[in-house]
């Protein structure tokens, strides 16, 4: 076959591709898609949003209908909208080709709920953030109760960790320090269920069976505290009897001080 036909007959597919491809974007925009899929990863059974929620405040937005065309959605509105709300960690909104489209989301896993002073209450997450409850579901993770007041949502732990002079002011890195510790460790996270801050800023931890106070200072060491703290509880404890303290004290390097009660 000589050059110039092929050339002739590969130019001529080129042009039926794209005209294919220009009526099945014609078409597609014209679809009426409806609503989308949802799926939701989440930990455990730690549902802040359901698939209800999500499509009632795209929908209250105005930015979902079950009348809506392909052409008439706005993917990366939908996406930055859902990317605001505070339940949510990640994010992706997309189409398939047969006018199908999905959105595909992560929440937020709290690790403690803080009590503050002003009455309020709120969640740190996982990566450090404050996030606001839900009226969904009421996550039972650790408590924080006592010298502490957090209402300001844009705080970041990463930020003030690198920051020596928040580190000074902020507390909510050493909180987030401890309770990270706790809700990542099975054996820890079974035998404690709140975190008290005393008047010098000071944390104490309270068990969740038995009326001891652990007193465990400040957030520094605190790997090593916990391990001092859980050796107690599996060798010592176990053999003097939970009821004989009020106080354990970890605060003081390579030892555990206990104080009898009356």
């Amino acid at each position: 076959m000589k050059s110039w036909l092929k050339n002739t007959i590969w130019v001529l597919s080129i042009i039926i591709v794209i005209i294919m491809m220009s009526f099945i974007d014609s078409t597609q925009d014209n679809k009426i898609v409806g609503l989308p899929l949802v799926d939701i990863d989440l930990h455990e059974d730690m549902m802040f949003l359901s698939e209800e929620d999500v499509l009632e405040r795209l929908s209250d937005k105005g930015l979902i209908s079950p009348e809506k065309k392909y052409s008439e959605v706005d993917l990366g509105a939908i996406e930055s909208f859902l990317a605001e709300m505070p339940e949510v960690k990640s994010v992706q909104v997309f189409a398939y080709l047969g006018g199908e489209w999905m959105i595909d989301m992560t929440l937020r896993r709290p690790v403690a709920r803080i009590f503050n002073i002003d009455g309020s209450s709120c969640y740190l997450d996982k990566d450090g953030t404050l996030m606001p409850l839900s009226d969904n579901y009421t996550a039972h993770v650790l408590a924080v109760t006592g010298n502490i007041n957090e209402t300001d949502y844009s705080k970041d732990v990463n930020e003030i960790m690198n920051n020596d002079s928040l580190k000074t002011i902020e507390i909510l890195d050493d909180l987030y320090k401890i309770s990270s510790y706790v809700c990542s460790d099975e054996f820890l996270s079974a035998q404690f269920t709140q975190v008290h801050i005393n008047t010098y800023n000071e944390f104490e931890l309270i068990p969740r069976v038995g009326s001891q106070r652990i007193l465990f200072g400040e957030a520094e060491d605190v790997a090593g505290k916990f391990k001092k703290l859980e050796l107690f509880y599996t060798e010592g404890i176990s053999r003097a009897g939970w009821e004989n303290y009020d106080t354990i004290n970890v605060m003081y390097k390579s030892q555990i001080v206990c104080s009898k009660k009356n």
